[in-house]
């Protein structure tokens, strides 16, 4: 059976009771600062929310270099130790609400953060846990979608027209996106377009329910792709720190109701150690 287009499905934001908030840059220093070091020590503030945004952990499909967008693959016994790893050092942050991907690779890995967090501290409350969400799928990457990873770098050299190093790839994200679009004969691949409105909708969306709820912590599992679009879209200058997003990191969001402010990226001091690599940065691409 053909995969459904999440955009399909999809209602207005204004039809789902969220007005649309564009995603706005840093601003200044001092309230940067002021709430990086809330989320840092987990603190709940009522007027603000303060996104946990992770990414699954190892797949089946990192370790064989395939290119894993809409498509899946379950988790290796790394990928689970680490999620559960990243769960019981999550264990003391107050968590009211949680989301994830509607990929099998995200719903596991929540599942397995959620058991090891409540495991490691039975006093923890067990956050609203929303129904999957496409809007946090990967980017789709159409024809070359479960392929080899060499196929994604010979068809952005081709785009580009040069072997460009994988942090210039980031600096063009946008373009990234179209090069890729512009040769699928599927029509799938997303347009960066795409992918700003559908992370536009759904952050939205859950800011405004979890300010109307008391505020307060939200964990989202998605995918390293939509980590690298959060960080562009909220600070370009950003895009590349760190350059490598490993599996069941941690970058942190707020939302005061009118301003998504980017805090520590990719960070795995919540792990108590560095995780495997696995497609980090992925094929072979030069740094």
């Amino acid at each position: 059976m053909e995969e459904k287009d999440p955009r399909e499905s999809l209602a207005p934001a204004d039809a789902l009771g969220a007005e649309r908030v564009r995603f706005a840059g840093a601003g200044n220093a001092s309230a940067t600062a002021s709430a990086a070091d809330k989320a840092s020590a987990g603190a709940v503030d009522n007027n603000t929310v303060t996104f946990y945004i992770t990414r699954h952990g190892q797949t089946v499909y990192n370790v064989a270099s395939r290119v894993q967008g809409w498509c899946d693959s379950q988790l290796t016994d790394e990928g689970i130790r680490v999620a559960r790893l990243l769960g019981r050092g999550l264990a003391e942050v107050p968590f009211a609400q949680a989301y994830c991907s509607d990929a099998g690779r995200a719903v596991q890995t929540l599942n397995a953060v959620l058991a090891a967090r409540i495991k490691e501290n039975p006093q923890a409350t067990l956050p609203f846990i929303h129904v999957p969400d496409s809007r946090l799928r990967e980017w789709c990457y159409g024809n070359l979608e479960a392929g080899p990873g060499t196929e994604l770098h010979a068809a952005l050299t081709r785009g580009f027209g040069e072997d460009l190093p994988f942090d210039e790839l980031n600096r063009r994200l946008p373009q990234v996106a179209e090069v890729l679009a512009d040769q699928d004969d599927t029509g799938r691949a997303e347009r960066f377009d795409q992918v700003r409105e559908r992370l536009e909708s759904f952050f939205a969306e859950a800011g405004k329910q979890a300010l109307a709820a008391g505020g307060g912590n939200v964990l989202v599992v998605t995918h390293s792709f939509v980590v690298r679009s959060v960080m562009y879209l909220l600070d370009p200058s950003r895009v590349n720190d760190p350059l490598k997003i490993k599996n069941a990191s941690v970058t942190q969001v707020t939302y005061d109701g009118e301003t998504f402010t980017l805090g520590e990226t990719a960070s795995t001091r919540w792990l108590g150690e560095m995780p495997q690599e696995a497609n980090a940065i992925p094929f072979g691409f030069r740094m």
